[in-house]
């Protein structure tokens, strides 16, 4: 099992819906027009979209709010400053904070409308900060 996949399972909440396969992974890189990260990969293939320690992560679900196709496409068209190499991974839900993951890992931050901040350098960083099961 993957470092991202065993930190996952660590935090607070845990909830995970069926992993992806390979072929729907593919299609949401053509869909998208980018590569997804590798720790990402890992991540949906495993558990396909994940709910925990008060973060819901796009995935593949058949819930179109956690899907990451229709989620990073929406926030793509409200966000001019964001290119086609990022794609979300979480809306929080406030004040028009997007996390998004460049094919090569980094995580990014926007804010309503605004340049992406890299806020860290993996989706395991991100992830290990999130609150944890013993935290409580």
């Amino acid at each position: 099992m993957s470092l991202i996949t065993e930190e996952l399972k660590k935090k607070r909440d845990f909830y995970c819906e069926d992993g992806a396969s390979l072929e729907q992974i593919e299609n949401a890189e053509r869909e998208l027009n980018t590569k997804l990260a590798e720790d990402y990969k890992d991540y949906v293939l495993k558990f396909g979209t994940v709910s925990c320690g008060g973060h819901e992560m796009t995935g593949f679900s058949s819930d179109i709010n956690y899907d990451v196709v229709n989620v990073t496409q929406k926030n793509r068209k409200s966000n001019p400053h964001v290119n086609d190499r990022l794609y979300v991974i979480e809306e929080t839900h406030m004040d028009g904070i997007v996390i998004w993951q460049a094919e090569s890992g980094e995580i990014y931050k926007t804010e309503y409308k605004e340049k992406p901040e890299m806020i860290f350098h993996s989706l395991l960083e991100y992830v290990a900060t999130f609150e944890n099961s013993e935290d409580i």
